[in-house]
């Protein structure tokens, strides 16, 4: 973030200074103890589970120099540890966060949908850090306290910012993107992850296009082609708009798809004023990667990126931990894709294993797939089908739910 004072941070909050310097600089903020830098100042959430009220001598002796907090905790601080009063610390922590971004110049790119957010995050950073300064939302900071806390880490040296945007209900990506401001939008699909509080994909469509609400005249989108979805919600930016698939006339296409060992090649074709297309490859395996990749190409393109350049930086990618970590054990390849899950991404996980595996023995261990309302049933019952009519030998359930997969299968 860049440098502010405390008094700067208490008119941004609205907070009244309770005690310490107001000519104090921070450069740094926390939520939690276990990982606060030194000269940070701390923020006092409240969860279900938790007040980190509690925690206020904690963070003191791990080196935190203030607190904005909605209550006096009622044991003795340190004299010099600056104290800010606000009604509700998580939405000073946000106003903050939207103050730090309005002032760093940074370009940024807000990423949304029902799978694919991470590796599409992972892969558009990689290419666009090829030549800018690039921040990327570390781990999975994409929520009302996530996303505020990457933005903390803009600082003025950034020129772009990726950064992913988790939802469970209709309004929180407006949120979101009111803190972002984002001059550019991925919408990656639209399936059927939370649905139960959603109730159709029609909702979760409308819901996931909250972001293109937000982009400016000269923004632009980025949208999967493929889902009819999407495509009934892209009239809401007012931006620029490309389309990717992996078929049909799309914008950005991809076909050709060759699985290779550790990746995939794939020829894609950019539909511009005159069409482009060259050779890639990709260290990731799987369709819906080529998917991922063609998003995080498409908003390259808008970034002025070259197709050699784009060709030279999706060769580099890695992703994020527990997404498609495929490791060799013992003689047993085994493919960690532990982080999340829902059907669509389950499904995509299978295909990866029976192209990684060929004709060796394959073994599934899947668990309970949540959030999933009304059709929690039907979407174990037919992950089991699609096990069934694959090439899988082996299954194992773990959870109640889970048992429907064993079912279906």
């Amino acid at each position: 973030m860049k440098i502010m004072t405390i008094e700067e941070i208490a008119r941004v909050t609205g907070a009244t200074i309770l005690q310490g310097d107001p000519r104090l600089e921070i450069k740094n903020v926390s939520i939690d103890t276990r990982h606060l830098i030194k000269g940070s100042l701390f923020f006092a959430l409240k969860g279900e589970c938790y007040d980190a009220h509690d925690f206020l001598g904690q963070a003191a002796a791990a080196g935190a120099v203030g607190a904005v907090v909605a209550r006096h905790p009622g044991f003795t601080l340190p004299s010099d540890l600056v104290l800010l009063k606000v009604p509700d610390p998580k939405e000073a922590l946000q106003k903050l966060a939207r103050h730090n971004r309005q002032s760093c110049p940074a370009l940024i790119i807000g990423i949304t949908g029902s799978t694919g957010k991470t590796a599409t995050k992972d892969i558009l950073a990689t290419l666009l850090a090829e030549k800018l300064v690039t921040l990327k939302t570390n781990g999975n900071l994409n929520n009302e306290i996530g996303l505020p806390l990457t933005l903390l880490e803009l600082n003025t040296s950034h020129q772009v910012g990726v950064l992913e945007m988790a939802m469970r209900g209709p309004g929180e990506i407006d949120l979101l993107c009111h803190l972002a401001s984002p001059d550019g939008a991925i919408i990656t699909n639209i399936g059927v992850a939370h649905l139960e509080r959603l109730g159709s994909q029609d909702n979760l469509a409308r819901a996931k296009g909250e972001i293109l609400d937000h982009i400016p005249q000269n923004g632009f989108a980025v949208l999967n082609g493929e889902s009819p979805y999407i495509y009934r919600e892209a009239r809401r930016a007012r931006g620029k708009v490309l389309f990717f698939a992996l078929r049909g006339t799309a914008d950005i296409l991809a076909f050709d798809l060759k699985t290779v060992e550790k990746g995939i090649r794939f020829t894609v074709r950019i539909n511009d004023v005159e069409a482009t297309e060259t050779e890639v490859y990709l260290p990731l395996p799987g369709r819906h990667n080529v998917l991922n990749a063609l998003a995080a190409i498409g908003a390259a393109k808008f970034l002025g990126f070259s197709l050699a350049e784009i060709k030279a930086g999706l060769a580099k990618v890695t992703l994020s931990k527990m997404r498609l970590e495929i490791s060799e054990r013992n003689g047993l390849t085994i493919i960690n894709d532990t982080y999340n899950a829902n059907p669509d991404s389950v499904l995509a996980a299978l295909e990866v294993l029976n192209e990684v595996a060929g004709q060796k023995p394959k073994i599934a261990v899947l668990g309970d797939m949540l959030e999933l309302g009304s059709y929690a049933f039907e979407g174990h019952r037919k992950t089991g089908g699609a096990i069934a009519a694959s090439n899988i030998q082996y299954l194992v359930t773990v959870g109640e739910l889970a048992l429907q997969i064993a079912a279906g299968a």
